[in-house]
């Protein structure tokens, strides 16, 4: 966990975005105030539509291994972490990353060199309450909903259940519609 604005967060640091974004989820939990952008940032996704990022939390404290540094984080409704730390967060600060090992350096010149170590601790989970979702929905996060059905799996019928088979004119009656024949 990393302290962003003196509350622990799971961040995720990746210097494939050009910018630094927190989730609206974490947002509501901080005392900070949220500016509009003078002009849209068009957030390209995989699929490859995008979503319009338009809020921006400024001056945002964030504590990497002891050493305190500031930065703007965009409003993003997002739900697998608290925040991502990209290449406006990074870049000054001379960031090296090493994945496998789970450390950032910030490798400043002129300073000591300093080591914060990540750790997989807390593992973001994809299910969500039905509650959660709703307070995620009203803060504007991007809510998608699926239906899955696994079209592999044998479908259920009416004569692979030995109860209604056995006793067709009980759950007839609780089944309208469905043939009486061949039961």
């Amino acid at each position: 966990m990393v302290p962003i604005c003196h509350r622990d967060a799971s961040v995720l640091f990746d210097p494939e975005f050009t910018y630094s974004y927190m989730s609206s989820y974490f947002a509501s939990y901080l005392d900070v105030s949220c500016d509009s952008l003078s002009s849209p940032i068009y957030v390209s996704m995989l699929a490859g539509d995008y979503i319009v990022v338009d809020h921006v939390y400024r001056l945002c404290l964030v504590v990497i291994g002891g050493f305190e540094i500031i930065v703007d984080l965009l409003l993003l409704g997002m739900v697998d972490f608290d925040a991502i730390l990209g290449m406006d967060c990074l870049l000054p600060y001379h960031a090296i990353l090493d994945c496998n090992t789970k450390i950032v350096m910030l490798a400043m010149a002129g300073l000591p060199r300093l080591e914060w170590r990540g750790a997989l601790e807390y593992v973001p989970s994809k299910v969500i309450s039905f509650l959660k979702a709703q307070r995620m929905v009203e803060k504007w996060c991007n809510a998608n909903l699926a239906f899955v059905r696994d079209v592999s799996a044998n479908t259920l019928t009416i004569e692979s259940d030995p109860a209604v088979r056995d006793f067709p004119d009980i759950f007839l009656a609780y089944l309208p519609g469905m043939p009486h024949e061949g039961i």
